[in-house]
């Protein structure tokens, strides 16, 4: 059986107006790659799938201080810095969590270095691979529907949460 040659195509076609995705959400994302591909890269607009109503942003980002559980960034566009602080959440996972995780309780040395401590086992000191790196570039959404349960002094809640498409994890310190 031959193959569909479409299948393999790289352009993005548009949507006509009745399918079952609305043709102006991929009609937005088709945009934005062609856009990308130009050079010309302002932030994408995602339709937030658990609250049709919101868009979700996603957005370029440089760190610049590190946080227990957020980075201190500015936008990034490649070339030019912006000069605002945006904070912008880490995952999960890679935030301070305060009580035990898994039977495993942790203990922080400082925003990058814990210790991990299990009953029955020797301790563990753990770093974030890759590690985070003041003006390293990160790629950021917000719009995330109930929030990213972030918050940064003053009780001010953080909007931004880092995506982690670097694969950050938390992971045995090397001897």
């Amino acid at each position: 059986m031959a193959e569909d040659v479409r299948q393999h195509s790289n352009l993005i076609p548009r949507v006509l107006r009745g399918g079952p995705v609305k043709a102006k959400d991929w009609n937005q994302v088709g945009d934005h790659i062609n856009r990308q591909n130009s050079g010309v890269t302002p932030a994408l607009h995602l339709p937030n799938v658990a609250d049709i109503a919101g868009l979700s942003t996603l957005g370029r980002f440089r760190i610049k201080f590190i946080e227990g559980d957020f980075l201190q960034c500015v936008t990034w566009n490649g070339v030019e810095e912006g000069t605002e602080r945006i904070n912008v959440a880490r995952p999960v996972l890679l935030r301070k969590i305060t009580a035990s995780h898994n039977s495993v309780t942790f203990v922080y040395t400082d925003n990058v270095t814990r210790t991990a401590s299990a009953s029955g086992q020797d301790d563990e000191t753990q770093v974030i691979v890759p590690a985070y790196v003041v003006d390293d570039e990160i790629i950021a959404i917000k719009g995330i529907t109930r929030g990213t349960g972030a918050i940064a002094s003053g009780n001010k809640q953080i909007v931004w949460q880092d995506l982690n498409i670097d694969a950050r994890a938390w992971a045995k310190q090397a001897a």
